[in-house]
């Protein structure tokens, strides 16, 4: 490795050995401007393939029909869970969120 002497103002004037490398980079990095810098993200990348891969080329896949309610807008607290009969099919958890909900609005219990 080639070693170049730069001067600095050190108290003692000795002269500062700096590698031919470590001179370059600071050439570069003093060129470079921010229009001309271009941060890659290899992390945000490489997460991007792997989410690609996960879960397909969303354009392809074929959106799912919505299904009906299983839970009707007139089914009452009472009607729901007045019995202790398993319901009849699962009911997903965000409708059952919005019926209880839309419950405890009318009855003040959420604000």
């Amino acid at each position: 490795m080639e070693l170049f002497t730069v001067n600095c103002l050190a108290t003692d004037n000795k002269p500062l050995e700096l590698s031919k490398l470590v001179i370059e980079e600071k050439c570069s990095v003093e060129k470079n401007t921010e229009s001309n810098l271009a941060l890659v993200n290899h992390g945000e990348k490489l997460w991007q393939e792997n989410r690609e891969k996960w879960v397909g080329d969303q354009s392809r896949q074929r959106k799912k029909p919505t299904k009906d309610q299983i839970i009707s807008w007139s089914t009452t607290y009472e009607d729901l869970l007045s019995t202790h009969e398993p319901f009849t099919e699962s009911i997903p958890l965000p409708e059952m969120v919005d019926f209880l909900v839309d419950i405890w609005y009318d009855e003040g219990l959420y604000d």
